[in-house]
């Protein structure tokens, strides 16, 4: 079982990682309508959500490394 703090971890790297993933394709999806604007929309929330997951990753990174997460059968 994991502890609240290492499944909030867990839990917000996969929305973020979901979220990254759309971006992209609605970035895509632009090249039929050629919106510059939502096209920057887009491309600053692709970048400031990539930052946030980085973070997030470093961060479950270090509680594995240190021993601050535990997994635990049920």
């Amino acid at each position: 079982m994991l502890e609240n703090h290492d499944y909030n971890l867990l839990e917000t790297i996969t929305v973020i990682a979901r979220s990254i993933y759309r971006y992209d394709t609605y970035m895509k999806d632009l090249d039929k309508v050629k919106c510059e604007t939502c096209r920057k929309i887009w491309q600053d929330f692709y970048i400031q959500r990539q930052k946030e997951l980085d973070i997030l990753i470093k961060e479950l990174h270090n509680h594995v490394e240190s021993g601050l997460m535990k997994i635990e059968k049920t």
